[in-house]
């Protein structure tokens, strides 16, 4: 059945995305993610072709798989919202004025220092 194969692919690529989101793996998240959405496109291209009403033992499954995915992608807002503000620690907050700029160009009058704070 076309369906269930998609499913249990579609299942096992958000298994092995949530590993890599888990283990703070960028570029096997990276990956695993662009699996995870090439799968979810062929399941929902399986159910346009599918003909008659879906299997019932599907439907549980498929309203699993979309609960993680909810859960995934907070996971991922929470995760970028503590990246922002590391980054906002580290590097110093911006003017939009470039580095080196033409002078006068955005209000830039040139080359900025940065300095440390201490």
């Amino acid at each position: 059945m076309l369906l269930l194969q998609a499913l249990e692919t579609v299942e096992k690529q958000l298994e092995e995305a949530s590993a890599a989101l888990q283990a703070v793996d960028p570029a096997s998240l990276e990956q695993r993610s662009r699996l995870l959405r090439q799968a979810v496109t062929h399941f929902a291209q399986a159910l346009e072709g599918h003909r008659g009403s879906w299997p019932a033992e599907l439907i549980p499954r498929i309203r699993q798989v979309s609960a993680q995915l909810a859960m995934q992608r907070d996971q991922l807002a929470r995760v970028a919202a503590v990246v922002d503000k590391q980054l906002a620690g580290v590097l110093p907050p911006s003017d939009n004025t470039s580095t080196y700029g033409n002078p006068g160009r955005n209000g830039a009058t040139g080359a900025r220092i940065y300095r440390s704070a201490g």
